[in-house]
């Protein structure tokens, strides 16, 4: 992060952003908060827990890596400063918290930190314990990039190993941000009040953080509802609650779930500018609404990294967007 900017919207000029690699995936143990998963992925963890995710499903993975490595070409032909995220160093980070969940998933490198305005807060908290070894990653990634940078950082407190529904979870999956305006999706499998809480806490006064209940067959907001651009949302009307305020007038591209599987993820585009968005291949229909609003749609395949919870949005850290 070399120039003054930070991100102060979902929608300016994307400047600079992390890509993730896919390093060491290993099929998590199941829990309750992994209900929103597809059944083919909830039979994964049931009957591969713990194993390396290249011995159980070796072409899934292998497609991964090269869609990683297609976003990360697609950003810089579209002018990005990419920046890919570190390995995992230590067998000790490898392991962390192993005997509560074991797991491993880095490859969404929006999941490492989030940046809002000046603010660069290192992820600490989510909800499921096999992910929060990623913030050894996170470390190591963001902490070179902004040294000796004029931003204020801080960390999540680390929830305790001990389950507790209403601990502090906040993960980058639930927050949208437009200016002053932060929204932090609720599902109940992801992010919590709590979390929502401590964020307006630590941005303070100036920013007014809402919350936004989400159907608890869902993970984060970013599945189901993204600010394409100042005015234009795109979302699931019937899997995205109420929305505040601020967002009620917007235009909105709705996506629908009984118009087929193939738009399960529909809502989850990364936006390079005002004219420009990033679509997942299978999202035509999507896409096509864009276009008719005056938006150059960048198609690319991602359907490996979407049946593991990840769309372009997820995967895209964003360092450094124009205002």
């Amino acid at each position: 992060m070399k120039h003054k900017e930070g991100v102060y919207n979902e929608w300016g000029q994307l400047r600079e952003a992390v890509i993730g690699i896919e390093d060491n995936t290993v099929v998590a143990d199941y829990t309750s908060t992994l209900k929103w998963a597809t059944k083919e992925a909830r039979d994964d963890f049931k009957q591969h827990p713990g194993m390396k995710s290249i011995d159980t499903d070796t072409a899934r993975i292998k497609r991964i890596r090269r869609q990683l490595d297609t976003h990360a070409k697609l950003l810089e032909k579209l002018g990005v400063k990419v920046r890919r995220a570190c390995r995992m160093r230590f067998k000790e980070e490898k392991e962390y918290l192993n005997s509560v969940q074991r797991g491993n998933m880095l490859f969404g490198a929006a999941d490492f930190f989030r940046v809002i305005g000046n603010n660069v807060i290192l992820l600490n908290s989510f909800r499921l314990p096999f992910r929060r070894k990623q913030v050894f990653v996170a470390r190591a990634t963001i902490e070179s990039l902004i040294k000796g940078q004029d931003v204020r950082y801080a960390a999540t407190p680390p929830p305790s190993p001990h389950y507790n529904k209403d601990d502090i979870y906040l993960e980058n999956g639930d927050i949208m941000v437009d200016g002053y305006n932060v929204y932090v999706g609720i599902s109940g499998n992801a992010s919590s009040p709590a979390g929502a809480a401590w964020l307006q806490q630590f941005l303070g006064r100036k920013y007014r953080v809402y919350t936004i209940k989400l159907s608890p067959n869902t993970l984060h907001i970013d599945c189901i509802c993204s600010l394409t651009r100042k005015g234009l949302l795109t979302y699931y009307p019937d899997l995205v609650g109420e929305l505040p305020k601020p967002l009620k007038k917007w235009d909105k591209i709705k996506v629908y779930k009984e118009k087929g599987e193939d738009e399960a993820f529909g809502a989850n585009t990364l936006t390079i500018n005002e004219k420009t968005v990033v679509v997942p291949t299978q999202y035509g229909r999507v896409a096509d609404e864009y276009i008719k609003r005056g938006i150059k749609v960048f198609f690319e395949p991602l359907d490996a990294t979407i049946e593991y919870g990840s769309g372009p949005r997820c995967l895209t850290g964003v360092l450094r967007r124009d205002k």
